[in-house]
């Protein structure tokens, strides 16, 4: 299927756009209009930018539904890249349509102290989740994981202003849809009876699909990224990357690829086990590092004084003749 898709762009989509181009050019007609259309985009609000990038970010989105239904395989890095970019384009949008910009201008000081108290609590929520997310994944004391600790709450701080925001447009899309709907349906009446032309209702229905979009991919996001198979494994390998650096063979244990232990107290150690399913799984182990004799030691001891008076006597003739030339 991907082999036909790109002999169909290249022989058919490339050939029939540089002919068309061809035809542009040739023509002065043509050039006049495409001139006059581009003096009119330089003309637009930011509200019609916005409205643009989100019809075309949707008209993509819609375009790669279609090639995944025919049976071509997308990545899905670029699956939720265009989930994501229609997204935030039909935010933007609502942001020019409701002219937020001017509303936090106007409540600057209000909006900036409710935003510094929910921020105080995500970062408390962040907290307390990354505590109670070691305790749950690893099952071991959270405060014997400070690595993890900082990393785990580092994570969840965007995780938990997204998670807010989706279930706040989510609860608040149900009046705002149908407040758009009505308003949409009066000015269309409007227009019928005064028989002048209003595109405010066409914004209307362009904010009303936003919103749907908006709350829709975010609800989806949301589901997967609280769903059980996919956090888990995913931070279990962030807690091992921050606190389990040691190799098993520092415990007096095999040295296995991948498994990797951190010292705990009273002897104790904790050891990170690679798991297929899983991810990794967590176990408490004893773990008595061997200590060096003092015989070994001592002959490090030796070693180390051998090698720095070798050192010095190499550089002491160096500066005898330095020594010799200031005289």
């Amino acid at each position: 299927m991907l082999v036909a898709f790109t002999l169909l762009i290249v022989f058919g989509f490339f050939p029939a756009l540089f002919g068309y181009i061809a035809s542009v050019r040739g023509s002065e007609k043509k050039r006049i209009w495409y001139r006059q259309r581009t003096q009119a985009i330089k003309g637009w609000t930011a509200n019609e930018f916005s409205l643009a990038a989100f019809v075309t970010s949707t008209a993509l989105l819609y375009a790669a539904f279609f090639l995944t239904s025919i049976g071509m395989k997308l990545d899905i890095m670029t699956g939720l890249g265009l989930l994501l970019l229609s997204c935030f384009s039909a935010i933007a949008y609502l942001c020019c349509y409701w002219k937020i910009p001017a509303i936090v201008a106007k409540y600057g000081g209000l909006l900036k102290a409710l935003l510094g108290a929910v921020a105080i609590g995500v970062a408390t929520l962040s907290k307390i989740y990354s505590d109670e997310g070691i305790a749950e994944l690893t099952g071991l004391p959270p405060q014997g994981l400070p690595g993890a600790q900082l990393l785990l709450t580092f994570l969840l701080t965007p995780i938990i202003w997204f998670l807010g925001m989706s279930l706040s447009l989510g609860y608040l899309s149900l009046p705002v849809i149908s407040f758009l709907f009505l308003r949409s349906l009066y000015r269309d009446y409007r227009e019928k009876k005064d028989g002048i032309k209003n595109e405010s209702s066409l914004r209307d229905v362009a904010a009303l699909v936003a919103v749907f979009f908006a709350v829709i991919i975010m609800l989806m996001l949301n589901e997967k990224i609280v769903s059980k198979s996919f956090y888990e494994p995913r931070l279990k390998q962030a807690i091992v990357f921050a606190s389990f650096h040691l190799p098993t063979s520092y415990c007096g244990l095999v040295d296995t690829r991948r498994a990797q232990v951190v010292p705990m107290s009273d002897g104790k150690a904790a050891i990170a086990i690679p798991d297929g399913k899983l991810g990794y799984t967590f176990d408490v182990i004893d773990c008595k590092p061997k200590n060096k004799s003092s015989d070994e030691v001592n002959a490090m001891l030796e070693k180390s004084n051998s090698i720095q008076q070798t050192e010095v006597s190499s550089i002491s003739p160096v500066q005898e003749r330095v020594d010799s030339k200031k005289g």
